[in-house]
């Protein structure tokens, strides 16, 4: 690098404007390169020469990464690194999770009775700890051997593991493995019904109650009075509080959803002991909170004891993260503080429910426009006449609006153009691209998985899967 180029991003600019709301599953925030950060840039560079150089400085850009995720997190760390969030949300994951938080916490190495002894043996020292650990939550055999999680009825769960159970799709549910969740109903039960179905789930053997604040089913928001509702039943029967935010992180006007304004003042005694992230922000994983209704009691006030936890965690694995991606994900925070994306999710947003609004009335009907900021549902035939790409359940009503979160997503005449004809040209250009490489569009117009047919609209660059019925895609005329 120059010496007029050290110090200094690369610059970068926004990709024209499409009609891909898809986003992979919402797991691409920007179309622009973060390889270029001022600070990751000769990282990269290094470690394509000297790859040994870089991995020797693997524990402080793990560090560093630590830092920045609970700076831009409000207080949340990243714990435990999976490669994808289905494997995050595993009920026996999160149940030893919270058995090492509480065994390595200040409580136990505090205690003059609880610490480790030298003169005992591990065994003992171990039972100890974890008679202490199961009497604290609240947990009996049940909970240690075949624990399972209250979720909301509207979740989309996962696509395999035990939570693929509460999935609506065949396909997923067929495949699901393990202890059944318990689903509950959180939209519509007051507080003595939400208590004594809590108080049930717990005796059989349920660990946390986990949901997400804008449904991935139909988009409907989570209301803030629910929310404080749900944090103090959870505390009431010693459950854990996990909130999914794989899709909504960075896209609701907050860092995480439940830290906007009107959910942060409802129950801010209890807050979510652990987050569900990844997609987008470039890892996926378990975000742990030290507040938490349950983690609170732990009494985690000091930095070292926080950070000693983390390291006893990360340390039953080789390394949680690889050095590629440790570098991806802290150049991917380093632009989500730069660009402020969670309030350019709220700009965004704004815009592109207006745009719908102008071009088609009958979205300013109640509950026709769900979701929250820049995560957008509308009814699918909308989608399907506007001819984009959006994140939809094969058999939902629902599309999911997953807009990158870049300036030109919330440029109105942009957006007038992308849902009009005056995308003409730059869909053919994609297809001309496509053609020339021998591609075709990422995503099923139709149901929005992997596109697989040759025969795909070189017009509207619109493609679909084998599952699907091409003529027109999927019953829309061509053109």
């Amino acid at each position: 690098m120059s010496s007029s180029q050290a110090g200094q991003d690369a610059p970068l600019s926004d990709s024209p404007l499409d009609h891909d709301f898809h986003s992979a599953w919402g797991s691409i925030y920007t179309n622009r390169s973060t390889v270029g950060d001022k600070e990751i840039l000769p990282l990269w560079q290094q470690y394509a020469v000297d790859k040994g150089a870089v991995d020797r400085k693997y524990h402080l850009l793990l560090d560093e990464y630590t830092e920045l995720f609970c700076k831009v997190f409000g207080g949340y760390y990243p714990i435990s690194m999976h490669a994808h969030a289905t494997d995050s949300i595993n009920p026996t994951t999160i149940a030893s999770l919270i058995l090492n938080t509480a065994a390595t916490s200040p409580l136990v190495l505090d205690s003059p009775t609880l610490s480790p002894k030298a003169d005992e043996k591990p065994e003992e020292t171990g039972m100890r700890v974890r008679n202490f650990a199961l009497s604290f939550l609240g947990w009996t055999e049940t909970h240690v051997l075949a624990p399972t999680f209250v979720v909301a009825d509207n979740i989309y769960g996962a696509g395999y593991g035990p939570l693929a159970h509460a999935s609506k799709e065949w396909e997923t549910s067929a495949i699901a493995a393990g202890p059944k969740p318990i689903i509950v109903n959180m939209r519509e039960a007051d507080e003595e019904t939400l208590n004594s179905q809590f108080a049930e789930a717990k005796a059989k053997g349920a660990i946390a109650v986990l949901f997400d604040m804008v449904s991935t089913e139909d988009g409907l928001v989570f209301t803030p009075e629910k929310f404080r509702l749900v944090k103090a039943c959870c505390a009431r029967n010693r459950l854990l509080l996990i909130v999914d935010e794989t899709m909504t992180a960075m896209r609701c006007g907050a860092p995480f959803a439940f830290q906007r304004p009107e959910y942060a003042r409802e129950g801010a005694e209890f807050q979510p002991d652990f987050v569900i992230f990844g997609k987008g922000i470039g890892l996926s994983g378990v975000a742990i909170g030290f507040g938490g209704v349950m983690t609170k009691g732990l009494t985690y006030m000091k930095q070292e004891d926080i950070h000693q936890t983390i390291r006893y965690w990360r340390a039953l694995v080789s390394r949680p993260i690889r050095t590629p991606n440790l570098l991806e994900a802290l150049s991917i925070l380093r632009a989500s503080v730069k660009e402020n994306w969670p309030e350019e999710s709220e700009r965004i947003g704004e815009a592109i429910r207006d745009v719908l609004y102008e071009l088609d009335p009958s979205t300013k009907e109640p509950g026709a426009i769900q979701g929250l900021g820049a995560v957008i549902a509308i009814d699918r035939n909308i989608a399907l006449r506007y001819r984009v790409m959006c994140a939809i359940r094969r058999r939902s009503p629902w599309a999911r609006l997953l807009p990158k979160l870049a300036s030109t997503s919330a440029d109105r005449e942009g957006l007038m153009k992308v849902f009009g004809e005056g995308s003409k040209a730059q869909r053919q250009a994609l297809s001309q691209e496509a053609e020339k490489c021998g591609a075709i569009p990422a995503w099923c117009f139709v149901c929005g998985i992997s596109a697989t047919e040759d025969d795909w609209c070189r017009t509207c660059y619109l493609s679909y899967c084998n599952n699907e019925n091409g003529n027109g895609i999927g019953g829309v005329p061509d053109g």
